[in-house]
């Protein structure tokens, strides 16, 4: 099976981007944050302490994450629940820095990773795609974009939604969670060696999902 790789922090758009990227090549695409996110939504419906890993490891023995396509459309699930609806908001966003921290969550989540990319050619996009759960593949890329920048897509993406949202509140959880990814122990935010770097500071979506589709190797 084939695969594109495709990393980089909070906000940069790799979501959009690989949707995108995949439909144009005909793929399926996977939002691996949607399986922490789903995660941490069911850690909330257990009342799980976020201030514990003991606590949050003994929950991840209770969880189960799957992912099924329902018209081309990635559908989370834990424990049976379609969690797609429930994945971004604020407190989600605050709170799975803290669950992907984790040892235990990330190797469960790694594994399932790597299976759904053994079963189709897949775009697969996340924080350690090329780093670590996908090391094998030839296609990989590293997005990035400045803070400031990555802030103002997803204020506007939210604002959008009809959502009341502060800016400097995105901003200042953009930065933490820069910082909690690039600074974990366990599978830190990086760009593999082999990856393309692409700044989307100055691109439009289009132009970053073109960059990338001129440079997949099939």
């Amino acid at each position: 099976m084939l695969s594109v790789a495709i990393d980089g922090p909070a906000g940069v758009g790799k979501s959009t981007v690989s949707k995108l990227l995949a439909k144009k090549l005909g793929w399926n695409c996977l939002d691996t944050g949607a399986l922490y996110r789903a995660f941490t939504v069911k850690c909330l419906e257990l009342n799980v302490d976020f201030e514990s890993d003991i606590s949050i490891v003994e929950a991840s023995k209770k969880i189960k994450i799957f992912v099924k396509y329902i018209g081309g459309t990635q559908h989370t699930f834990a424990n049976g629940k379609d969690m797609t609806s429930f994945l971004r908001t604020e407190q989600v966003d605050k709170l799975v820095p803290i669950i992907s921290k984790v040892k235990e969550v990330r190797q469960s989540i790694v594994k399932l990773q790597r299976e759904i990319a053994t079963q189709e050619n897949v775009v697969v996009e996340g924080r350690d795609i090329g780093s670590v759960v996908l090391k094998d593949s030839v296609n990989k890329f590293f997005l990035t974009a400045s803070p400031e920048i990555r802030a103002k897509r997803r204020f506007d993406e939210r604002t959008a939604k009809g959502e009341k949202v502060d800016f400097l509140t995105i901003l200042t959880d953009i930065s933490k969670r820069d910082k909690l990814d690039t600074e974990r122990k366990t599978s830190p935010l990086l760009q593999a060696k082999d990856a393309i770097l692409v700044d989307t500071d100055n691109l439009s979506i289009e132009q970053v999902v073109e960059k990338i589709f001129e440079n997949v190797k099939v």
